[in-house]
């Protein structure tokens, strides 16, 4: 069985817990008293508390060497955590730990990595957890030599795209941390851009957002006539305003018609407060291709590397040119409702359509899944 080395579950029991206090009023005074105070009520409001989405998983306490070093908590499906209060006996780097706790949507943290979380247990993991996110479906006979080929390329090309991922994430966290109490619509805005977009082949066009979710700054010039443009209705800044945490999109057609996914990260005041956004634009084709780049050579496997709904982001092997063309979104739609859409990893028979030569119903795929910021991939193998 080959290991699942991320992410994102597409299924995940949890819920929200919601407890809220009553306002009560008890007064003695005189009834202009009482008025008087309940006018104050009402401009307050009763407050209701909160609480985040539960979790309960296992996963490795990980070291993060960003703002000065911190313990982070990756879980068993790729999920980054951010311990709110990790006791010190946990503070180990690779420490298999099964933890529950709560999302915590309204704490700052200077850290920008990982979901806020405040721990309600926590153990160290012993022994093997059963996954059920492992397909084994329909195969084809495969000699051992055969198997351990397919499987083997399975997992070195999931590590190599998961690597360039996180480390194109770092680089971002780090110039957002760069930005923080800076004037973000100040005379050096423009170079610092220009920095970023220049820092990886993959990137194309990099913004600044205030609050609101209006671009302020552009780079490179020729995109400058977004700049006053409001973009918070994108479903990923809209989702970063709400809550100022890191998040890459899925695959979608930017305003200027690029095909992209973009990583965003909230920009802080010295003081901790959010004062707007870095958003980077890349060509997911392009971070494909530098991580995947002659794995295939000297055999006859392809990889191919989709969203779960089967939106193909890029490609590596003897496929055709069209499976990766910048010039449109494409999809295997049949992908979305087979166990590759559900499944974190495994193998089956599938259907890739025009993928695979004509003539061939089905093909037997491995798969497996990396994320990014509770974005996911899937890694196929055939």
């Amino acid at each position: 069985m080959v290991p699942v080395l991320s992410y994102k579950p597409l299924y995940q029991n949890s819920f929200l817990v919601f407890r809220r206090k009553k306002c009560m009023i008890r007064s003695m005074a005189s009834v202009g008293v009482f008025f008087i105070a309940l006018s104050f009520l009402c401009a307050a409001g009763c407050i209701a508390q909160e609480t985040g989405l539960e979790i309960t998983s296992y996963g490795t306490i990980t070291y993060i060497d960003l703002e000065g070093g911190f313990y982070g908590f990756i879980a068993q499906d790729g999920a980054q955590y951010l311990p709110l209060d990790l006791p010190d006996e946990y503070k180990q780097d690779g420490l298999l730990v099964d933890i529950t706790g709560v999302i915590d949507t309204d704490v700052m943290t200077i850290q920008m990595w990982g979901q806020p979380l405040r721990i309600l247990s926590i153990t160290k993991h012993e022994g093997f957890t059963q996954s059920d996110s492992w397909y084994e479906g329909e195969t084809s006979f495969l000699s051992p030599e055969e198997e351990l080929a397919i499987t083997t390329l399975q997992l070195r090309s999931s590590t190599a795209l998961s690597k360039t991922l996180q480390d194109c994430d770092a680089a971002i966290a780090a110039y957002a941390a760069e930005l923080k109490g800076k004037n973000l619509q100040g005379p050096d805005a423009q170079g610092y851009l220009e920095k970023v977009a220049k820092s990886n082949p993959a990137i194309f066009e990099v913004s600044l957002l205030d609050r609101s979710g209006t671009i302020i700054a552009v780079y490179p010039e020729k995109y400058s006539s977004s700049i006053g443009s409001n973009v918070k209705n994108q479903t990923m800044v809209a989702s970063v305003i709400r809550n100022p945490a890191p998040g890459m999109s899925e695959y979608f057609e930017t305003v200027e018609g690029e095909f992209a996914v973009s990583i965003i990260y909230p920009v802080y005041s010295s003081s901790l407060s959010v004062t707007g956004y870095l958003s980077v634009l890349l060509h997911p084709a392009l971070l494909v291709e530098s991580s995947l780049d002659s794995l295939t050579n000297g055999t006859d496997l392809n990889i191919l590397v989709i969203q779960p709904d089967g939106t193909i982001i890029g490609h590596e092997g003897s496929l055709p040119a069209t499976v990766s063309d910048p010039s449109a979104i494409q999809k295997i739609a049949d992908l979305a409702s087979s166990p590759v859409g559900t499944y974190l990893a495994g193998y089956d028979m599938l259907s890739l359509g025009d993928v695979v030569p004509s003539g061939e119903d089905k093909t037997l795929v491995y798969w497996n899944t990396v994320s990014l910021h509770n974005t996911s991939w899937r890694v196929m193998v055939f």
